[in-house]
């Protein structure tokens, strides 16, 4: 009976697969919709059954990947008869409007190729299109890694401030800058924004429908000097993608966008106190006092503030009485230049001092600039200042000033004559023949024998570079742990990866030569095996730099950060035993 009920399992089993070899092999694609807006998604899946050979991806005919491709099989049997399906998805999206054909897929099946029918997809343009349109423009160029320049304005006046910002789009999940050139500035000057360490956007930023990593690279404050169309060229960089312990990664040149600015003339007939001073300002004059002695100081202070060009602002021009002991005025900044601009202020003291006395009237002083706001001229004044000077005391002034600059303190008027003993030679002794002569005319001679032989050796330390590297290694190694320290007591995740990961590679390939491209298990190995305990200690170094790697390409920690500090740098010492013993 056994042998019975095996053979008819066995029977059933054979006619089973019998049928579903004689069933047909089905091979179709299909889209969840034909007509998209630019920045929404279309699902495209291609779905094979009764087959189970390697489906070939078709041409997507411009549109971007989104997420995928997805595989999906399933295998079924009803009524005896099995049959399978293999399924392919991918997520797309277009960033352009218009008519985009989705190519055949294939399947080699036997000696013959089994194709799908093309799809065409309509795109048509979004309701909300990326505000910025270099952005734009830079997609098309390169979909998955591009640079942009953006401008605050796309038309100035002379003099009135733009603001420039340089950024970066990634869509990988590794990146590194080997190079980049920023481009030269001609007809523009220019102040930085201090933006600090560079880093990326915690928020993911979305052009045209795809996700992207974004960093502010540098932002400048531009402000042209001449009318007329003014032209910022492209900037390049050169970067590394998808590098990892395993993978030395791709190499990427990027370029952005060139920037324009329309630069409009001031307008003619300026007032005549205008120094070309642009922008959204204000003026402030006060004196300290209007009522002194003769020759008692009085301090006078002129304050520009607000928005606009203010480091390039000259001092006012006073008209002060003859009788005004007058200085250079001190000047004091307290301007900021960041994301939006300049702005701040900036203070003019003058120090003058009336040497007889009297009712002495000073003039206002009248300060014009161009209003960026009405685009026209506008002039302030100050207030006219009466300063009454009462007879004096006799002095002279309670200050010192010995020349028409900043204060100088003095400790002494007055130099004493000295006493005691002031070491005098005898007067018959004789320079010529004693031993300071001897040591003073040998000295020379001395020093350049010494000379040359530590340009010997040094030298010969210039030309063993590896050896070099070696001594170094565990110096450079001890500052970059410091630093990984220093990002572990942050609580800043990325830099504490990124800092011992450079401590491990850059360790091993100097301790044994090797360039960042060379650092591999396989080498680790070989390198190690020379050593007693080699093996042991080429693993660690293998599965530390993998926990690195994971750490900083992916949200996975296998062990806590500061385990893996210690660790790593009693690695590193033990390796430092291990070459040296």
């Amino acid at each position: 009976m056994r042998l019975l009920t095996s053979i008819t399992l066995l029977l059933a089993l054979l006619l089973g697969a019998a049928g579903a070899s004689a069933q047909e092999i089905g091979f179709s694609a299909q889209v969840d919709r034909n007509a998209i807006a630019t920045g929404e998604y279309v699902k495209y899946t291609v779905n094979l059954t009764n087959s189970r050979e390697r489906i070939e991806s078709p041409s997507l005919g411009g549109l971007m990947v989104v997420q995928g491709p997805f595989d999906n099989s399933s295998f079924t049997i009803i009524n005896g008869r099995m049959s399978g399906s293999t399924s392919r998805t991918w997520v797309l999206t277009a960033t352009a409007p218009g008519k985009y054909t989705i190519g055949p897929a294939r399947v080699r099946v036997g000696g013959g190729v089994i194709e799908t029918e093309p799809i065409t997809i309509e795109v048509t343009k979004g309701a909300s299109q990326h505000s910025d349109p270099n952005a734009t423009q830079g997609q098309s160029r390169d979909p998955n890694l591009f640079t942009t320049i953006t401008l605050s304005k796309s038309k100035a006046y002379v003099g009135e401030q733009i603001v420039a910002t340089y950024m970066l789009y990634s869509r990988y999940n590794s990146l590194e800058t080997t190079k980049s050139d920023m481009p030269k500035l001609d007809g523009f000057w220019a102040e930085n924004v201090e933006l600090g360490e560079t880093s990326w956007d915690p928020q993911l930023s979305t052009v045209n429908g795809l996700q992207y990593r974004t960093a502010v690279l540098k932002k400048q404050v531009l402000f042209p000097q001449k009318p007329g169309k003014q032209r910022i060229a492209p900037f390049t960089m050169e970067c590394v993608v998808n590098r990892s312990f395993f993978n030395r990664g791709s190499a990427v040149e990027i370029r952005s966008n060139a920037a324009e600015v329309t630069v409009m003339a001031l307008p003619p007939n300026a007032p005549p106190s205008f120094k070309g001073a642009v922008g959204e300002l204000e003026m402030v004059v006060k004196a300290d006092r209007t009522e002194v002695k003769a020759n008692e100081a009085i301090e006078l202070t002129v304050t520009y503030a607000g928005k606009g060009n203010l480091k390039l602002m000259d001092a006012p021009a006073f008209d002060f009485p003859g009788d005004f002991e007058t200085y250079d005025p001190k000047v004091t900044d307290k301007i900021s230049v960041s994301g939006s601009g300049m702005s701040g202020s900036r203070s003019y003291q003058y120090l003058v001092i009336p040497r007889h006395e009297g009712e002495f009237r000073l003039a206002p002083v009248e300060f014009s600039y161009f209003d960026t706001r009405s685009g026209s001229y506008r002039t302030v004044s100050g207030p006219a200042l009466t300063v009454q000077v009462s007879p004096g005391d006799g002095g002279s002034a309670m200050i010192q000033r010995p020349n028409k600059s900043d204060v100088q303190v003095l400790g002494k008027d007055i130099r004493y004559i000295r006493t005691g003993d002031l070491g005098l030679h005898a007067a018959d002794g004789h320079l010529f023949g004693s031993l300071p002569w001897l040591a003073g005319m040998g000295a020379p001679a001395l020093g350049f024998i010494l000379f040359l032989g530590w340009r010997r050796k040094r030298e010969a330390q210039l030309r063993d570079v590896a050896g070099s590297r070696r001594k170094q290694a565990d110096r450079v190694a001890r500052k970059r742990l410091n630093e990984a320290g220093q990002a572990l007591n942050n609580s800043d995740r990325a830099a504490f990866y990124d800092a011992l990961g450079k401590a491990l590679h850059g360790y091993i390939g100097d301790k044994f030569g090797l360039g960042p491209a060379e650092i591999t298990a396989p080498r680790l190995r070989e390198h190690f095996a020379r050593y007693t305990g080699g093996e042991q200690v080429a693993t660690e170094y293998i599965r530390m730099i993998e926990a690195c790697d994971m750490a900083r390409y992916a949200p996975v920690e296998d062990r806590p950060r500061q385990q893996l500090y210690d660790e790593a740098a009693a690695l590193i010492g033990r390796t430092e035993q291990l070459v040296r013993s």
